[in-house]
Formats: structure tokens, sequence, C-alpha cells
């Protein structure tokens, strides 16, 4: 008797195992053939002739027709032998075995090694491997309901199709292509080309070949998708700068003008400098002065030349100081001569004392009188003057005071010099209250307004040397302010831009305040008893601002701080005077200025780096101090900037300046002093605020990532550190694209993007934040995933390519590839990311950002690859998959994965709770087919004979959490062709 080996029973035994590889290696039979193998396979198959069994021994077809027609056509061995095709018996076996498997239980029936119940199984209803169409339901074993195609399909027959791909069903249903011709764009196209000799494919998913030349190709040199940068040509696979020309971070520049490298990579010209032949220097038509380009047509500060700053008031016009429009210059000053008591009306015509200047003649002021004449003329108010009462030259007795107009009244203590009122020293700035009304005239000064006003006494007595200050803003008669030694002598000013005398404040040249009628004294004074004198011209009552500020054993000057930087030169020598908190016991020099009415808090900055090197630019250890009478406190002041950095034992100073009110100005001093040493000393120093960042120099900077000012002004880090969150370190891993964190297999990492600066900016949301960079290269076209969920902050991710362009397209249904908040459509990730996109073969860098100062960060990256076929969502639910294969494949798993693929992937958000995916061709191909699930960080599931002929039946657990998965439809060695796959996807 013939018996047939049953080789679906053997496939399904080998499934139940985990995979099979086609055919079985060793076939056996188990338990039919007991005598001598006698089967025979030809074609046709069976014997059915007269008589229909072979009986003799050995058996020999006799009858008519011939019944083996196959190759041979006759069995002639002994015992006989089928050599035919396929040859099946070829020796002589006894089954040993028992091909039988446990029973199914409760009316079950065993379908690819698992009990089901075929009354209602909707992948195997009625039958094993009969799955009904997505949408029905399986009951009494009949598929009912309307059967629904996935999105992109449509129905033909009893299977879904993509009309846009199925060569079965191309551009309608049964528009089958010819043998060996695709389906793409619903339309059958030839097989796909190759590229020429010398020629690589770079699109090898894509329906034609994009043929380039790796040796040559700028955008594909010595890889696909290895492009060059800007400016860079591709030269034997590799890339390289055109001649004349340096590569500098991934880009070629010309170093001999290129102002950030200059000369050589890395060395970046100064602000406002330009590179010429290699060397930084000054732009055509400025000139280099104090450490800056100016030009000196135009700048006040270095008018025609260096240093030469023109007074205030005037302008620089071609490179000479001029007056500006409406005012002229008399000798050095620019004026206006309509307002100018010392200019009225024309240069050198002084107003006598008491007069104002209105459009240019000299009046007194409304309520005054004229007394005396040419240099002892004065305008006084008859009703106050103790030496005018009631009219010129009328003077008051000793003791009396004149009151409205008569002479009456007892005068105050301090009205003559030997009751005067004592100034204490213990603040450096305080109000004193003053009221002439009842004093007389004791004393005259050597300025207007003094030589007949009513006058009163206050004294002083200096231990140190200091520069004092005073003035009378806010009163409402025309005062005078003069200074006298403790002999009543008047002083004169010590030095340039210091005044002992004054009337009116236009006149003392320390603020300008229009039409102003009260006074500003200023000077330096060497320790002793002085004597401050308040008269004018009338009388009243009147407020002294007093302060001042000790300057130490050395020269003292004024200075004019604004927000163009200046340079101070000189050096220290003597025994010092001044003490601060910091290391401050050498010599020192001074320097001052006065902060006039309305101005706002302004931060000074003073360094004695050099600008260009940042070595100390003093021969010694220097400190600086800042002080300010109208902040109260001790001075603020700066020692070293610190072991480690090029300015060493050098200072950078920052301080603020205290606002003034309307009627109110500030002195203020700049102390150059030293650490017990001495020396020669340049400092730079600049009065200006900056609307963000820290003031260091002419710029506002961020301490917390400048290299040349690292947690403060001038602290410059060694070469090849960074400076990250204010402190100079080692360039952390991943802090640029050069030093990318390398990411291969698909897992989780942590990070602290606090450490780090921003270096990029993506294409979405929060992405200029503090930046870290992590590079992984494909070799072939994959699915990458990342997210960031469980970040402590607001994070972003976004993908760039090898030249560091940011990726736009993702090539997937619902990717992205910059991700700010709220992650992929469904997920709600909050303020945590996600991306996914296809990719090709060839480098990437993956960006992690995010919002403000950044944090403790989860990055998790995944990646799996795609076959060459089509690459399709799978949507969640039972459901139907239709396609063909074709080509070379290049997915491979443990079962018998050889053939060219489809990919069917999908991604799962942070909420997911794991699930069973479930997908079989049992029924629905003609082929061997192969089945694999890819989960990253788990081992590929897959199955390769389970039903027949060579069908395949998987079920894999997808895990839980957020991520990307993948199905494979697959074949056996190069097995290939169209398919169905009923899949339920959790």
């Amino acid at each position: 008797m013939k018996h047939i080996l049953r080789w679906s029973l053997v496939g399904a035994l080998l499934a139940a195992a985990g995979c099979s590889d086609d055919p079985p290696a060793t076939p056996t039979d188990a338990g039919e053939d007991t005598g001598v193998i006698d089967t025979d396979t030809g074609t046709p198959a069976e014997d059915t002739g007269t008589p229909t069994v072979d009986t003799g021994s050995p058996p020999e077809d006799t009858g008519t027709p011939a019944e083996d027609t196959g190759t041979p056509t006759q069995d002639t061995g002994s015992p006989p032998e089928d050599t035919g095709s396929p040859a099946e018996d070829t020796g002589t076996g006894t089954d040993v075995g028992a091909d039988v498997e446990p029973p199914c239980a409760g009316g079950q029936t065993r379908c690819a090694g698992v009990c089901v119940d075929t009354q209602t199984d909707v992948a195997n209803c009625n039958a094993c491997g009969r799955a009904c169409a997505a949408g029905q339901t399986c009951a009494a074993g009949v598929c009912t309901g309307t059967a629904e195609c996935p999105t992109g399909q449509m129905r033909c027959g009893e299977m879904c199709a993509d009309l846009t791909s199925d060569p079965a069903n191309c551009g309608r249903c049964g528009g089958a292509c010819a043998a060996g011709e695709t389906c793409a764009m619903s339309t059958c196209r030839a097989g796909r080309p190759t590229c020429p000799t010398g020629r690589v494919d770079c699109a090898p998913s894509a329906p034609a070949p994009v043929c380039v030349n790796t040796q040559t190709d700028e955008m594909n040199c010595g890889a696909c998708g290895t492009a060059c940068s800007a400016g860079t040509t591709c030269e034997a696979g590799v890339c390289r700068c055109a001649t004349g020309s340096t590569m500098c971070e991934r880009a070629c520049v010309n170093t001999q003008t290129d102002e950030m490298n200059c000369g050589a990579c890395g060395t970046a010209c100064p602000a406002g400098r330009v590179c010429t032949a290699g060397v930084c220097g000054c732009a055509t038509g400025t000139t280099l002065c104090d450490g800056s380009c100016v030009d000196t047509r135009t700048t006040a500060a270095h008018c025609g030349m260096c240093g030469n700053a023109c007074p205030t008031g005037q302008s620089c016009v071609a490179g000479a100081c001029a007056c500006a429009a409406g005012s002229t210059r008399c000798g050095t000053t620019c004026t206006n001569t309509a307002t100018d008591r010392a200019n009225c009306g024309m240069c050198g015509r002084a107003c006598a004392m008491g007069q104002t200047c209105v459009a240019g003649a000299c009046a007194c002021a409304m309520g005054q009188t004229l007394c005396g004449t040419g240099a002892s003329a004065l305008c006084v108010d008859l009703r106050t003057s103790g030496s005018n009462c009631g009219m010129c030259g009328r003077a008051c007795p000793s003791g009396q005071a004149c009151v409205a107009g008569a002479c009456m009244g007892t005068a105050p203590v301090n009205d003559a010099r030997s009751g005067a009122v004592a100034i204490g020293l213990a603040m450096p700035a305080q109000d004193i209250a003053a009221n002439t009304s009842a004093a007389r005239h004791d004393t005259n000064g050597n300025c207007s307004c003094t030589g007949a006003g009513n006058d009163v006494f206050y004294r002083f007595t200096l231990t140190q040397t200091e520069i004092v200050y005073a003035d009378t803003l806010g009163a409402t008669w025309d005062t005078a302010l003069f200074l006298q030694d403790a002999g009543g002598n008047n002083l004169t000013a010590p030095a340039a831009g210091q005044t002992t005398c004054n009337d009116d404040i236009s006149s003392a040249g320390l603020c300008t305040v229009a039409g102003a009628l009260q006074s500003q004294i200023a000077a330096r004074l060497n320790p002793g008893t002085y004597f401050l004198v308040l008269s004018g011209c009338g009388a009243g009552a009147a407020t002294i601002h007093f302060q001042h500020l000790p300057v130490g054993n050395g020269p003292t000057a004024r200075i004019t701080p604004s927000g163009t930087v200046q340079t101070l030169t000189g050096s220290t020598s003597g025994t010092g005077t001044i003490t601060s908190t910091c290391c401050s016991s050498g010599p020192e020099n001074a320097y001052w200025w006065v902060t006039c009415p309305g101005a706002s808090a302004t931060t000074f900055q003073s360094t004695s780096c050099n600008p260009t090197t940042g070595a100390n630019a003093a021969g010694y250890n220097i400190e600086l101090a800042q002080y300010s009478a109208l902040r109260m406190t001790s001075a603020v002041c700066s020692d070293d900037v610190g072991a480690g950095f090029a300015c060493g034992n050098g200072s950078s100073l920052s301080a603020t300046v205290p606002a003034t009110t309307a009627s109110q100005a500030g002195l203020n001093t700049l102390v150059v002093d030293g650490c017990v040493q001495r020396g020669t000393y340049s400092v730079r120093y600049v009065l200006a605020s900056c609307s963000s960042g820290t003031r260091c120099g002419a710029s506002c900077v961020d301490t917390g990532t400048d290299e040349n000012n690292c947690g403060g002004c001038d602290r410059r880090c060694a070469a090849g550190n960074f400076c990250i969150g204010g402190t100079c370190q080692v360039v952390p891993a991943g802090e640029t694209r050069d030093n990318a964190i390398v990411l291969s297999n698909s897992g989780n990492t942590s990070v602290n993007t606090s450490r780090f600066r921003n270096d990029t900016t993506g294409v979405c949301g929060c992405t200029s934040g503090r930046d870290v960079f992590y590079r992984f290269t494909l070799t072939q076209p994959e699915i990458v995933y990342a997210d960031t969920i469980g970040s402590a902050f607001d994070t972003s991710l976004f993908l760039q390519d090898s030249r560091g362009t940011n990726v736009t397209a993702s090539n997937l249904t619902n990717g992205t590839t910059c991700n700010d908040d709220g992650g992929l459509l469904g997920c709600s990730t909050g303020t945590a990311s996600q991306v996914m996109a296809q990719l090709n073969a060839g480098t990437y860098y993956l960006v992690l950002s995010g919002c403000g100062a950044g944090g403790s960060a989860s990055l998790r990256y995944q990646h799996l690859p795609v076959g060459n076929g089509a690459v399709r969502v799978l949507a969640p639910g039972a459901q139907v998959v239709s396609g063909t294969t074709a080509g070379t494949g290049r997915v491979t798993s443990t079962c018998c994965s050889g053939g060219p693929e489809d990919t069917f992937y999908w991604y799962t958000c942070g909420s997911f709770t794991g699930g069973l995916l479930s997908a079989t061709t049992c029924g629905r191909a003609t082929w061997d087919t192969e089945l694999s699930v890819m989960n990253p960080g788990s081992a590929t599931v897959c199955n390769d004979d389970a039903c027949g002929p060579r069908q395949s039946t998987i079920n894999s657990v997808i895990p839980r959490g957020a991520g990307i998965h993948a199905l494979f439809v697959d074949g056996c060695g190069s097995a290939a062709g169209a398919y169905t796959a009923s899949v339920r996807r959790p």
C-alpha cells in the first residue's frame, strides 16, 4: 500500500518548538509505513490504472494506461525507489514514533499548536487559518458583520487591498501586474534597475535607484548620507576644504579674513576689530584707542587723535571739538550766552553777583534789587539782607536780623565763625538743615553772591585726606557755598575739576541743572579743621547735602565715567592709609566723580585685566575699591581674580552706583590700592548697566557660559575648557556636536542639562535652552524613536543630520522630528517630549534641549530596522493587512527570514499597560511566509511554518510603557509574493 509522508504535521510540531527551516533535514514517517517503502509521488502522483495497486515483489506497473509518468517512469529497484520530483522514499524505513498530539478539550480544535474554538475565534473561524475581516465577528463558525478595511485600502472580494502598491490589485481590484513587475502609485512598473559599476544606490527602498559616486558626491562622501560641510568638496571619498581655506569646527574658513578664526582656528578678534592678513586690527576709517576701534573724526573721547577728549558739552566734528548748535565757545567751554551769567550776551560779559542772564541781558531775580556799582554790585533782597535792610547800604546792628526790610530779632548761634556748628563725619553722607534769614553778613567768599549776603558757619575736622562735597539742591533762593581753613582764609581749588566756592550750579562744572540758583562744591582736603559757609544773594532756609570719602595718600583726579570704556594709568608709592575688607595695605591713588540729580542706579565695572590677553595689566598684586557716599556701606572691593585664571592677582570689580533723586547728587570714588605691594597699573572702567547679562567692560555677557568671564568678569577659562554654570570645566561628553555621546543599542540614559551650554536650536518650541548632543549611525533604513518621559523639567528633543542641519521630514504617519510638549499624537506627555522618524542609512544627531536653565532628564532611545518593501502604520484592534513582497530582504530573525519584507510599525504611549499581538498568514498566502515581531530591548519573536502550505502564525507580548514596535511579513529564503495577514494589535 502506498503511503504519503505528512509534512504538514511535521511542520506544525516544529512550529510549536519555536521556528523551522524548510524542508526538514531528515524526514521520518511516524507510524504509517510498515514494510517496504514503495510510495509513488511522481506525476501523476498515484497509480490509477488496472490494477490500481502494485502487489508484486518487486511490484511493477503493467496496466494500461501506464501509471508512473514521472522521472523515472517506472519503479525498477528492489525495494523500489521513487527518484522523481520530489524524491520521497529512498530507502527501507521503519516508523517507530507516534504522530499524535494531546487532544484539545471541550470541542476545541488545535490550530498552529494552539487549541481554539473554531465556532467563535475570528482568526480561525470554522477552520484553522480562516480569519474574519476587520470589523467582523465569528459566530457558529461563520464570519458575520460588515468587513472593514484599514485606512488607505479597499475591499476586493474577500480581502482588503492597497491599490497603490498591491501587484494583484494594482489601480483596481483584479488589476494584476505581469510577472516581474511591481505596483507603485497604482501603476504596474518594470523591475527596479541597478546602478552601474562604480556607483552606489543611496535609496534602496525608493521606486528607482539613486546612483551616486561616493568618491566625489558632496552629499554622500565616502558613504551614503555622509554630507560635506558647506564650503568643502568631496575628494576620494573625503571632505576637504578648497585651497586657501582651513577647516575650523566643521566649516571651511579663510583664516586671513575670518574674524572668529583670525590667523588660526579659534583665534577670535575682539568686538569691533576686523581680520586682515591673519591679524586682528581696526576697520578702515577707525583707530585703536584704549582697546577699542573708534572713528577719531566723530568720537568725543578721542577727537582727532587717541586721548584727545572734547570738553563737556562739545562734540567731535571732522576730528575737531565743536560746540553744539545754539551754544558758543568761550575759551575752552561751550556756553549759551543767552543764559550764562559769566558770558551774558557775549563771551566775557559777566553779570553782577545775584544777577541772572535772561535773553543775553543781566538782571536781578524778581524781588531783588541791585545795590552797589562796578565789581561790588550785588543783587539783594531788601526784605532780608542784613547789609541792605530796606534799602541799599543800610546794615543791621550786630545781633539783629533784617525781617521785612527792618532790623530786628536774634541772630542764629552759627551767625559767626566762633559759633560754627560741628559736622560729624561718622557717616559718609548727611543732610544739614540751615537758615540764613536771621543771620548777618560776616565774611566774603571768592565767588558771586558772597560779598553782602547773610551767612552761617559749619565746622568739620578731617583725620585723613578726603574728597569733600556739599550742595544746596532743593533750596528755593539764590544760595552760595564756600570753604575756609581754620584761620578763616578762603580756600582755592587745589586741582582742576574741583571748586571751593560756588554761587550757581552751572558755574561749578560738576552737574548741569538748567536755571538752578543752588550751589555745588567739591575739593580734596588734607587732614585738618575747615569751615563750610552758606551765603547767597538773598536769605532763607536750605538743606546742605554734605558728603565725604577718603582718597588715600596718593594723587587724586576727577573722572567722568560713561558707557564708553576708558583707561587709567599710574603708579602707587609710599604708605597706604585706606583699608577695606579686601587686601588693601598698600599705597593708593584715587579717582572721584559726582552722580548728578535724577540718575538711575548703574553698574560701575573696572578691571586691571588686559582686554586681549586677559593678563594682569598691573605690575603688582593690585586691589580695586569703589566707594559711594549714598551707599552708606563699606566699599565694594576686589583683590585677586583667582588662581588658575590669566589675570591671577589682578583685580576685576563690579559695583552698583546708587540712584539719585531730582534734588540729590552723589559723591563716588574708585581707589586703586594694593595688597602691601605697589607699582604701575593700567585700569579700564565703564559706567553702564545691562538689560540682560553682566556688564564686563564694553560688553554684556552671560557669566554662566562666557569662557572669558566665567563666574565673573575677566575669569578666563584655560584653553580647551568651557564655562558651564559659571565654572570652567573640561568639555563634558555631549556638550558639542564634535564630542556627542554615542548611542548604539536601544536603551535608557540620564543626564543633567544644567551643566551644559546652548549650542544649537531646533524648529519647535523651547529648543534654545541648554542642549546635549547624542550621535547614532544607521547602516540601513530604520525607524528611530526617543522620549524624555520622567524628566524633571520642560524638555525638548529634535533630530539633525551629519552636517548639523535640522531634520524636518519624519517620513512616518504621526511621526515628528522636533517636539517640545505633548509628545506624539495621542500620548499627552505634558512637558516631556517624543520624536519618531524613518531615516536612511547615515549619521545623525539627537539633541536634548528644553526651557529655562535645564535640569535632570531621562532619555529613552530606540531604533528598529525597516524592510525593503512598504512601511505602514499598524492601527490598534483586529484587522486584515495585505501586500506583496519583492526584491531582496534586509531584516533577519532566528527563523527562516531571508526574503524581502513589508514593515508594519506602531508606537505606544507611557500609559500603555502591555498586551498581546497575534498575526497569521495561514490560508492567506501561497508561498513560504515568515512573521516576526521586534520590540527594542526584547528578543525578536518569529514563526516560519505553522500551517500548510508553510504559512505562519505568531503571538507576541508587547511590553508596557512608551516605545516603538514592528511586525514584519517576511519569507523563507528568497520566498516572496502577495499575502494577506489577519492581525490583532493591542
